[in-house]
């Protein structure tokens, strides 16, 4: 593979990098706040948007200061702060990791890959993005933005799947350069969200800085054709299947002689999940993290759309199933 432009990514870095970002003001804590700060950004921005993740970031952390008053909070304490942001399994998560740092690393976060890829809702790529951002150890967070530009520069296509070998050769060109692990990591991030966009018509192509790009070379034609197929109709007229769930272990009927899912009438409301939520609060007292739409179909006449979903808080009184049939 021929040597990936860093140098190029870094100058345009210096004149475009986000400074209004929160999570980038807490460099001059020490490593233990810094630690702590650098995870519960990375947590929330895991399939959030950056502006809302911005408010949920601000708000936990005046709420929960240190790594050691959120691993003494309860879930029913937390789950406030925290809704909204679906994947509530991550919340759990987030607690149960607060307390592992606090009582088996006395609230100081490893800084090892083997070691923070053990806690609960920490991958690989979450590891090396706090070894980068909290401790500026030489490495690359192979999240999905840096994975978008590599596989447009050497392939031209953000849907090319780069090998471990492949993705071990980049990272082995970034170890012998001079530049530092939290600044290639913060400028790659910011490239792909203002320049490397997942819609080519919005990327200005006439200053989209690496000119040697593949994708830029081609101008994105290789991704054509590549986006998940829907059933065409409007959403507002369908009718909605709710599996309502435990950790996809439990499944929850109004059906005491076979599993069923919660049929819920076509809605004139914009946001189905928020119209599930109200459904269940309303008539159940039942409060629902929801899942976006995982399937639309047509049958009969009918149109239908699916919606995973799990109890929050609240006494469900519905019959249980352990399998979906």
């Amino acid at each position: 593979m021929k040597q990936f432009p860093f140098a190029t990514i870094i100058e345009w870095y210096k004149e475009n990098w986000r400074h209004s970002l929160p999570w980038r003001q807490f460099f001059h804590l020490d490593e233990k706040e810094r630690a702590y700060h650098v995870w519960l950004s990375e947590i929330i921005l895991q399939q959030t948007q950056v502006e809302r993740g911005i408010l949920y970031y601000e708000n936990l952390l005046k709420k929960f200061p240190t790594i050691e008053s959120l691993a003494g909070t309860s879930y029913e304490d937390f789950f406030p702060f925290y809704k909204g942001l679906g994947y509530y399994s991550r919340a759990r998560n987030m607690l149960k990791t607060a307390q592992i740092i606090t009582e088996k690393y006395g609230g100081f976060f490893p800084k090892e890959t083997e070691n923070l890829s053990t806690l609960p809702w920490i991958w690989e790529y979450t590891a090396e993005a706090i070894r980068a951002f909290a401790f500026d150890i030489k490495t690359l967070s192979f999240d999905t933005n840096l994975l978008k530009i590599f596989a447009r520069y050497y392939y031209g296509d953000r849907f090319y799947p780069l090998s471990k070998k492949e993705r071990e050769e980049i990272k082995n060109q970034f170890l012998k350069t001079i530049i530092s692990g939290r600044d290639i990591n913060g400028a790659m991030m910011d490239f792909a969200s203002l320049v490397s966009l997942n819609n080519k018509s919005q990327i200005s192509w006439e200053n989209y800085p690496l000119k040697e790009c593949l994708f830029y070379k081609t101008k994105g034609k290789k991704e054509e054709g590549k986006k998940k197929k829907w059933e065409s109709f409007n959403t507002k007229n369908a009718y909605i299947q709710v599996v309502l769930h435990e950790n996809h272990k439990i499944y929850f009927s109004l059906d005491k002689d076979k599993y069923s899912p919660f049929i819920l009438l076509p809605t004139k409301e914009k946001d189905i999940r928020e119209y599930i939520k109200n459904y269940f609060h309303i008539n159940y007292n039942l409060e629902l993290s929801v899942r976006p739409i995982s399937k639309k179909w047509k049958e009969w006449d009918k149109n239908f759309v699916l919606c995973n979903a799990q109890i929050q808080t609240g006494k469900e009184n519905f019959y249980r199933y352990e399998k979906m049939k």
